[in-house]
């Protein structure tokens, strides 16, 4: 433990450092103008604050301090995942935060709604060190939302705080810039809002290209200025108002398409060179990443849909009881259209479920989970040829794509990261590829949480996987364990609104990433006139 705290201390040290290079001696053309906007915007936002005249509600301002140490190759799972990106898998690494958010749901009683954020970083063993977590603006009318820029998006089935994530959109990795257009539940004419819809669709944009190219090991292959399509349908059955019941069913889809990809080899190809393909990015290109068409420029004589394209079917039984609520939930991922439908059967899910209690000094929410994903519609995969005319859909090889770097950004996965991320695939033999060499996990996730005091605030975590690598890469052992567990406890002191002060321990075991302890310590202080959050 001492170790750790030197540690900490020393690297706490350092991030201070990092902070004035950032601001002081860094090139205009990298992050120093983020921070001159960050003060423009919480000046305002102060202004507004205090102006009591103005008509908007205060914007939350708060400023944060995290640092992390651990012993063994990695941090602690549970110290890095379902952060929005804002984790780092070094054994030492540190952030100083500020933002400025103001909620939207703050105008909720108007029919024109506004919110806004601007969330900054300055970070030492992560990939970079100026971070622009969150830049957004967002308006709404009645049930039109549109947002422009990137925001740190809820889950849909899932609370943020105990859950292992969402198979395909988690929040594991770093908010992606997009323009989002959201239209909220709206009742089908003639049910009374008994049967409700909505729907949602964005584009957007990474920007994590520099860094793949820098990242990868020679040789190996990455794209830049790729473009990022998403949407999603849901239905709602049932009226919490008139019967604590309700059924949601959705179904949500995402494509990577558009950019250039470097250094690509594939057995279509059949040349065994490093090729670059530029892929296209116009009017058609968005147009085939909305109805899911088109094809690529290695599919040859078998097309298949442009772009890197999953999806998931999502579904949640909800209770809303006046003392306590709870909810049952079901995911089935699916990679192209090969597990659409049910005809290579249900074996891969995520289903869990969880409870919010009435309010007690023990226990205030549950979690649990399980999660397997071993299937991918089999393990054999098989195209038309003019000699064997059967065509067999298999080893769909979950987040991995022949020509784009699969479904992570910055080096973490957009979905579960009990999947494992390709920031850890030194341990897995493949360093500087961007691919996920362990998709096939089966996991039980436990989650509890609770507030002894109103100044105290608790949770543990543990998952328990057994992880067999790919179809294609098996790993040396086919049931290799691995387990995270994680203690945290926050504090918000009544000598000092607005403090909250979270110390969390949490350890891996295991055979895939290795054994590791480690602590972490984050310090927060909110300016606004809301109260600082217990969890992000």
């Amino acid at each position: 433990m001492a170790t750790l705290i030197n540690i900490f201390c020393k690297k706490t040290a350092q991030i201070i450092v990092y902070s004035q290079y950032f601001t002081t001696f860094a090139p205009m053309k990298t992050t120093p103008y983020y921070i001159f906007l960050f003060l423009i915007v919480c000046a305002t936002s102060r202004a507004a604050a205090d102006d009591s005249a103005s008509r908007l509600a205060p914007t939350d301002i708060a400023v944060e301090v995290s640092g992390t140490a651990a012993t063994g190759k990695y941090a602690p799972l549970w110290l890095t995942a379902n952060r929005y990106g804002l984790g780092s898998v070094n054994t030492a690494s540190a952030y100083q935060r500020a933002y400025a958010l103001r909620d939207i749901e703050a105008d909720s009683a108007r029919r024109w709604r506004l919110g806004y954020g601007l969330d900054l970083a300055v970070a030492e063993g992560h990939e970079r060190i100026g971070i622009v977590q969150q830049a957004y603006v967002e308006a709404a009318w009645k049930v039109l939302h549109l947002t422009v820029g990137a925001k740190q998006q809820p889950m849909e089935t899932h609370s943020s705080e105990l859950t292992s994530g969402d198979i395909m959109l988690g929040i594991n990795a770093r908010p992606i810039p997009q323009v989002r257009l959201d239209v909220d539940w709206f009742g089908i004419p003639g049910t009374k809002r008994w049967w409700m819809w909505k729907f949602y669709g964005s584009y957007g944009f990474t920007t994590d290209g520099r860094w793949q190219q820098q990242w990868v090991a020679p040789g190996e292959r990455y794209a830049r200025h790729m473009l990022y399509h998403e949407k999603g349908l849901f239905w709602q059955f049932g009226r919490p108002d008139r019967l604590p019941l309700t059924y949601e069913f959705g179904l949500r889809m995402a494509t990577q398409f558009g950019g250039t990809t470097y250094d690509v080899r594939t057995r279509r190809l059949d040349d065994g060179a490093a090729n670059t393909i530029k892929h296209s990015s116009n009017l058609r290109a968005f147009w085939n990443a909305l109805i899911c068409s088109g094809s690529d420029a290695t599919d040859g004589t078998d097309p298949n849909t442009s772009g890197n394209v999953l999806g998931s079917y999502v579904m949640q039984l909800r209770y809303w009881g006046e003392r306590w609520w709870g909810r049952a939930y079901f995911e089935r991922f699916f990679e192209d259209q090969s597990m659409l439908t049910v005809q290579y059967g249900v074996r891969d899910m995520l289903i869990g479920g969880e409870v919010f209690l009435p309010k007690n000094r023990f226990v205030s929410a549950a979690v649990l989970e399980w999660l397997t994903t071993t299937n991918q519609s089999g393990a054999v995969y098989h195209d038309y040829t003019p000699n064997i005319p059967d065509k067999m859909n298999g080893r769909d090889g979950y987040y991995n794509h022949l020509l784009y770097p699969g479904w992570q950004y910055y080096g973490h996965s957009i979905g579960n990261p009990l999947l494992t991320s390709p920031l850890y695939n030194e341990a897995l033999g493949r360093d500087g590829v961007l691919q996920f060499f362990n998709n096939r996990v089966r996991a039980l996730h436990f989650g509890l949480s609770g507030d002894p005091a109103p100044q105290w605030h608790w949770r543990l975590m543990a998952s328990l996987t057994r992880n067999w690598g790919t179809h294609d890469i098996p790993l040396s052992d086919p049931h290799m364990h691995q387990n995270y567990f994680l203690a945290e406890a926050a504090y918000s002191p009544e000598w000092a609104k607005g403090l909250n002060i979270k110390m969390a321990l949490a350890m891996d075991q295991g055979q895939v990433l290795g054994n590791t302890f480690g602590a972490q310590l984050t310090l927060k202080y909110g300016f606004g006139c809301t109260k600082a959050n217990k969890e992000e």
